[in-house]
């Protein structure tokens, strides 16, 4: 699985960089949706030393909610005009429906890669913890959804990336003490269900029949 996910990227890469002429950001932006994964991949399945596990487990709460935060870039569809008119009929123009594929495509591939790395991630913990309890993994669970749309949140209002925490940690702190407020609580709750929602069509629902 890593080896084909890792040949996508760069075949995705050299598509948006050499063909489609635009959407650069979404290098940055899938590119720190990935980064989870690889992170959980040198975790999964392996007896890491705890001086290992823990400071790799925190890069990858760090870097996780990049995933769902891709979501949040459907809003440059805007910018496309696709609906200009306002008459409801959507524009066939070829170079619109080029970047709504590759945006999608792009997103698509994060969130996938993302709460694959969740998925391992909360195995990994649950090995840790010497447990099977339903209500310690999904309790471990939803305080990772809770603390990534907290982060996305940041990213997407006060423009704070995961990066920032290690190239600007006061002015990062600074940033999530100030964000809090009713709209982030709205918005918090908003994203909660997504990742909800993702999660158990993503682990539970492709196991059930009937």
């Amino acid at each position: 699985m890593m080896k084909w996910c890792r040949i996508f990227l760069v075949m995705y890469f050299i598509y948006i960089i050499f063909v489609l002429d635009g959407y650069y950001f979404l290098i940055l932006n899938v590119t720190l949706a990935y980064i989870p994964l690889e992170l959980a991949a040198l975790l999964y399945q392996k007896k890491r030393k705890a001086y290992v596990f823990w400071p790799i487990a925190f890069l990858w709460l760090l870097f996780f909610p990049n995933a769902p935060y891709l979501l949040t870039d459907f809003f440059h569809l805007e910018g496309l005009r696709i609906n200009a008119a306002q008459i409801g009929i959507f524009s066939n123009n070829p170079h619109i429906w080029e970047r709504f594929t590759v945006l999608t495509v792009g997103v698509i591939f994060g969130l996938y890669t993302g709460f694959v790395s969740l998925k391992w991630m909360l195995d990994e913990w649950m090995l840790r913890c010497k447990t099977s309890r339903a209500l310690v993994y999904w309790a471990s669970f939803s305080g990772i959804a809770i603390l990534s749309s907290y982060a996305i949140y940041l990213g997407r209002f006060a423009r704070l990336h995961s990066v920032y925490l290690f190239t600007d940690p006061i002015y990062s702190i600074q940033q999530m003490m100030a964000a809090f407020s009713y709209r982030m609580v709205y918005f918090m709750i908003c994203f909660v269900i997504i990742q909800v929602v993702v999660y158990l069509s993503f682990v539970k629902f492709p196991n059930k029949k009937g």
